[in-house]
This record gives C-alpha cells, sequence and structure tokens, in this order.
C-alpha cells in the first residue's frame, strides 16, 4: 500500500513538474493561442485521469453504501 502511495506521489509530482514547464515554455514563447490550449488540455486529461480511478474503484469496491437511510414510514421531525 505504501509503495503505490509512493508510486502515484511520484507520478503526480512529474506530471505536475512536466505540466508547468510545458506552461512556462509556452508563456514566455508569447504564443496566446497554445497557452491558453494547453490550460484546456490539461483540464481533459486531469478529468479523464479521474474518471479512470473513479471507476477503477467503483469496479472494485462497487458503487458507495451509506450508513444511513431514509424510511419512507418515519414521520419528519418538526422543527423548532
Amino acid at each position: 500500500m505504501v509503495r503505490r502511495a509512493i508510486r502515484l506521489g511520484t507520478v503526480v509530482a512529474g506530471l505536475a513538474a512536466v505540466g508547468e514547464a510545458g506552461h512556462v515554455l509556452l508563456e514566455r514563447s508569447g504564443w496566446a493561442a497554445a497557452h491558453h490550449v494547453f490550460h484546456v488540455a490539461y483540464l481533459g486529461a486531469a478529468a479523464v485521469a479521474f474518471g479512470w480511478f473513479a471507476a477503477r474503484d467503483l469496479r472494485r469496491h462497487g458503487p458507495p453504501r451509506f450508513s444511513w437511510s431514509l424510511r419512507a414510514d418515519e414521520a419528519p421531525r418538526p422543527s423548532r
């Protein structure tokens, strides 16, 4: 478990470093359109990565379960 966390942290830190290097390069080169495309692409890559992790977690653990439930036969408590 610790190795997986270290590996994930290393990958995230590496991606952040590469992303920031590309960001600075495009900013200093004066390519405004490429700079903005980079932001959109980086956001898209983050969304894909999040979706992949969420799908993998759902496949491994199933949908989330809550420790409480609402029962239709109980009347709501009056508000103060």
